[in-house]
């Protein structure tokens, strides 16, 4: 009996060992795969291309109930629905793959491009971009050579209303963005007044309109000075205020802050709904600066744009500095805090040329941008273009500004983003590109052959997915995590959810509300340290519909 006791102890001790041996084990191979996964480089998922026998280019694309819609210009009409000839905007309707499920094109005799879609819902979308014509599908008019035009159509691409917009000259179609009131905002760079413009200040300014949910004008405003001022994009805060981004060339007029030199300094303007400016900052160095893109953050800001200096609020230029074309330009992202000041900013790519785009954030405080590159070097690796060429670029930066991971998309020719309208986040890892090119087959571009440029709709999967459940697929544009939750939850709203229009709730699963707040950000934390183990479901109200999600609290 005490022999079968020892050698029973024995047995249990090496099985106890075994187990610890195997568990040791597992546990390394799980640590390795999820480094792996962490560091993966996102790859392609799914790509299609489409175009007509001569040039066409992309310049918008948003999410529709059943898969994507992008615009394309186009100069030929070969084999498209309702073609008007000299340039038209080409709609199309695809699922979730790419496949065509309608097209239609909009214009008149004249020439029309596109340059931003937007969905207000399922059934209600925007065509923005400019107009020459006074026919076809142009029916409001034109003040001059070119407008603006707003067309609004429903799902299947029924013109709803249109209505042009502009000075007596030629309108510089730069963006329009809904507001709460269900009207829209517009801005366009203008270089003469008259028309619809009241006020011009001289060579270049910004003109900025507010329309009613039917297109009539409440107000418009002319931002500048008789300097050569600039206008890129728009954003609504969680104030309810306009953010503006461009460039202001010198002190003086409507122009508050100070630029730095004799070029253009990144300039930043804040107005209410009423169109009064509140406040205004200019960042830069001595030679061109230019913002692109605004983004609120739950303390502060972050902007992108490109950059020629190295010098004043600019260090890390790659190449020589100078206004274009004798130097080189950088992206240049810059970290803001509350009161508008620099935590830090960073010159990003190479000995070449790189345009700004697109930016999002990430958790953790860091951030993802997609720009153009000319560069295979500096900060960049891994461009498949010839030399002179540019290629998609894709960037993951740290809380502080450091690079996580980089990766170029593209063939040997052109391929590029036209706006910051050509990124669609999709989710919080997985985004839509309309880009163009001019090189298929040829490495990351696999579509049919063709020498002209083409619309190239591809999508990517980021990494960073290894500590996150991430909803399914038509759950919802909100994003929760980590699921499962242990002392605290975060609900990442996508871009298109103004946080003033939004409300979040939190009901346990017998239906009792536990939690309701209005969200300050696109980014918003509830404290479920006190909750029990658990089934819950967290609801977002968009301003139009519930959007509901499943979460466990461990």
């Amino acid at each position: 009996t005490n022999q079968s006791l020892f050698y029973g102890g024995w047995f249990v001790y090496f099985l106890n060992l075994i187990f610890l041996i195997m568990k040791n084990i597992l546990s390394a191979l799980l640590i390795l795969f999820a480094i792996n996964a962490y560091t993966q480089i996102p790859e392609i998922t799914w790509q299609q291309c489409y175009g007509t026998i001569t040039d066409d280019f992309t310049f918008g694309i948003v999410k529709t109930e059943n898969g994507y819609m992008f615009a394309i210009g186009v100069e030929s009409g070969d084999g498209l629905t309702n073609y008007h000839g000299s340039f038209d905007i080409w709609l199309v309707n695809t699922d979730t793959i790419g496949n065509i499920i309608w097209e239609k094109c909009y214009g008149g005799s004249s020439a029309e491009l596109p340059y931003k879609l937007i969905k207000k819902s399922e059934d209600e979308y925007f065509i923005f971009g400019h107009t020459g014509s006074t026919d076809g599908d142009v029916q409001s008019g034109n003040n001059g050579w070119s407008d603006l035009w707003a067309v609004k159509i429903n799902a299947e691409g029924d013109i709803i209303w249109e209505k042009t917009y502009g000075c007596i000259g030629h309108d510089n179609t730069r963006d329009m963005i809904l507001t709460p009131d269900g009207g829209f905002v517009m801005i366009d760079r203008i270089g003469i007044g008259g028309g619809d413009v009241t006020h011009f200040y001289g060579v270049g300014d910004c003109w900025m309109v507010k329309c009613d949910s039917i297109g009539n004008i409440e107000w418009e405003k002319t931002l500048g000075n008789d300097g050569l001022d600039n206008c890129v994009s728009l954003t609504i805060n969680s104030s309810g205020n306009i953010m503006m981004i461009g460039a202001a060339q010198k002190h003086g007029g409507l122009v508050e802050c100070y630029p730095d030199g004799g070029y253009s300094d990144v300039w930043i303007v804040e107005l209410d709904m009423q169109g009064n400016i509140l406040a205004q900052y200019c960042y830069g160095g001595s030679s061109y600066d230019l913002g692109f893109m605004i983004l609120e953050l739950d303390e502060g800001y972050v902007f992108m744009g490109v950059t020629y200096s190295n010098d004043g609020d600019v260090s890390g230029l790659h190449g020589p500095p100078g206004g274009p074309p004798y130097g080189w330009g950088d992206i240049w992202v810059v970290r803001l805090n509350e009161q508008m000041e620099i935590i830090w900013q960073k010159c990003i790519g190479g000995y070449d040329e790189g345009n700004a785009h697109y930016i999002t954030q990430k958790e953790g405080g860091g951030v993802v941008f997609f720009g153009t590159t000319y560069s295979n070097n500096g900060d960049v690796s891994g461009n498949p273009s010839y030399p002179g060429n540019p290629a998609i670029w894709v960037v993951k930066l740290d809380s502080q500004g450091n690079i996580k991971w980089q990766k170029v998309y593209g063939g040997v020719g052109h391929e590029r983003l036209e706006n910051q309208y050509t990124v669609l986040k999709k989710s919080n890892y997985n985004y839509i590109f309309a880009a163009s090119t001019d090189s298929s087959p040829s490495h990351d571009v696999q579509c049919e052959q063709f020498i002209d440029f083409n619309a190239w709709i591809f999508e990517i999967a980021l990494p960073d997915t290894t500590y996150i459940i991430t909803p399914p697929v038509g759950a919802g544009e909100v994003r929760v995590y980590p699921n499962p939750a242990t002392t605290e939850l975060w609900l990442q709203l996508s871009d298109n959810i103004p946080p003033v229009q939004a409300q979040i709730e939190l009901y346990s699963h017998t239906g009792r509300l536990l939690y309701k707040a209005q969200p300050t950000g696109h980014f918003h934390k509830i404290d479920v340290t006190h909750l029990p183990s658990g089934l819950y479901l967290v609801r977002l109200w968009d301003g139009e519909r519930w959007r509901t999600e499943k979460v466990v609290v461990e």
